[in-house]
């Protein structure tokens, strides 16, 4: 018996993802008209609880898995642990519309296949076509074929050129971890004694009211003179809630004084929600300023995404940015990098840079602009399947408009860019991925040589 349920967050479109769920459960009746399932969105511990009992007294086969909209992998994880039976993902691309991210359903099964490959489980999973003969197909090679997931391994990465300039330095860095990674998010995990000694970084830990204390320290003044400057490059701050935006320049000045006050060269920070629920802001915005200047600043207290942008910093000397993947369109050989709002001004299209507020908590400040087109080196200090390596490849960022609010860039990696897409996802690469302008990859390969740190590629 084939068994079913979908997960969903309620921050994002929950009326959209239940049209998926619903478009996506009658295709799978319409192959197998005996599939049962858990038919309420999972979107709480509640609804969990209750899915899992149902499936606890059900005997399935197998188990489709509708990734609605992006959630974290701590239900998946626990879900896959006690059913023990072959799941497939099911996730959902959605229009490129330059408004808000409506589900991220994408960088949700990004996250889920992280998290359950780290644990010994290999799902499959189905990013949905446009085609419905080809969703039928995908749907019926899960129903049909016996155990048929692989362990994907990645090509050892080698350098181009071998007689290209290695003249660089990596200093040893010192990275302030501000509060703990938000729960189910496993891609965040690291283990300290290993970055300490394998990666040549001190790590200081620090807590979110530190940064709050020192944000709400700063004087009108020094808040004043940033929002001019800020508002010279970012046009429609005069459209924002003044109180907020000030609020969120604070959180850039409080970064600045914990920086020089702990001698910090980058940033791992727990960035949601408590910044928006306890301090009443957005901390995109400052996180963006931060990059800019070279302290790379990671999202959700990722350790490793922060230190990969820092490498970055460091090689290329240019600001880097860490995003999530959250579209592909085969058609059109390109995903989408995205992220809320804090990609440096630097890398901004021209004429495209304006103030923004988060697509799901409404409070400023993010910067809000389409990538500048150019080519990228992709790069992550990874623990794929639990182990320490490097992950690098080229890309090169189109010319196009803004796929979604925030800051992203449509991306193309060559040669069927969906298929090695897929393969990110199947070898356990984590949600958040780095990339700089230019082509340094023959440095990083160089460089985990020299730290005798494994480095793939596709």
């Amino acid at each position: 018996m084939i068994g079913y349920l979908a997960l969903a967050r309620e921050t994002f479109d929950v009326e959209f993802a239940e049209s998926k769920f619903e478009k996506a459960k009658s295709l799978l009746l319409s192959l197998v008209p005996d599939a049962m399932g858990f038919d309420s969105l999972i979107t709480n511990d509640a609804t969990a609880d209750d899915a899992l009992a149902f499936f606890n007294d059900h005997d399935f086969d197998k188990v489709f898995l509708f990734q609605t909209t992006f959630t974290d992998a701590k239900f998946l994880l626990n879900f896959a642990n006690a059913i023990k039976k072959p799941i497939c993902i099911v996730s959902f691309p959605e229009p490129r519309t330059g408004g808000r991210l409506r589900l991220n359903s994408i960088c949700g099964l990004n996250l889920a296949m992280h998290s359950l490959l780290k644990n010994s489980i290999t799902p499959e999973f189905v990013i949905m076509e446009e085609d419905e003969t080809e969703n039928e197909m995908l749907f019926s090679n899960f129903i049909n074929n016996q155990n048929s997931s692989k362990d994907t391994s990645w090509n050892i990465a080698t350098i181009s050129d071998p007689q290209a300039d290695f003249d660089y330095s990596i200093d040893k860095q010192t990275i302030g971890i501000i509060g703990t990674r938000p729960e189910g998010f496993d891609t965040c995990d690291y283990d300290s004694n290993e970055v300490t000694s394998k990666l040549n970084v001190s790590l200081v830990d620090l807590e979110l009211e530190d940064l709050f204390d020192e944000a709400k320290g700063i004087e009108v003044e020094t808040i004043v003179k940033t929002k001019n400057k800020v508002s010279n490059y970012l046009a429609g701050t005069e459209e924002l809630v003044q109180e907020e935006f000030d609020k969120s320049l604070s959180i850039f000045h409080g970064l600045e004084n914990l920086k020089d006050k702990h001698n910090l060269d980058a940033f791992a920070i727990r960035c949601w929600p408590e910044t928006f629920t306890e301090y009443g802001c957005a901390s995109c915005g400052p996180m963006a300023m931060m990059n800019e200047k070279m302290v790379s600043c990671a999202c959700e207290a990722d350790v490793l995404g922060g230190i990969s942008c820092n490498i970055l910093n460091q090689m290329n000397n240019n600001p880097s940015l860490l995003v999530d993947i959250v579209d592909v369109d085969k058609s059109d050989n390109s995903l989408v990098f995205w992220h809320c709002g804090l990609a440096p001004i630097s890398m901004a299209k021209e004429g495209t840079a304006r103030s923004g507020i988060h697509s799901n908590r409404k409070k400023p400040l993010l910067h809000d602009f389409s990538l500048k087109e150019g080519k990228i080196t992709i790069f992550r200090v990874s623990k794929a399947k639990g182990k320490l390596q490097f992950f690098v490849m080229n890309g090169e960022v189109l010319d196009r408009p803004n796929s979604f609010s925030g800051t992203s860039g449509v991306i193309n990696l060559g040669d069927d860019s969906a298929h090695k897409l897929e393969q990110m996802f199947k070898g356990g690469l984590e949600h958040h991925v780095a990339f700089t302008y230019g082509d340094i990859s023959d440095k990083l390969i160089h460089f985990g040589q020299q730290m005798n740190i494994p480095t793939y590629t596709l």
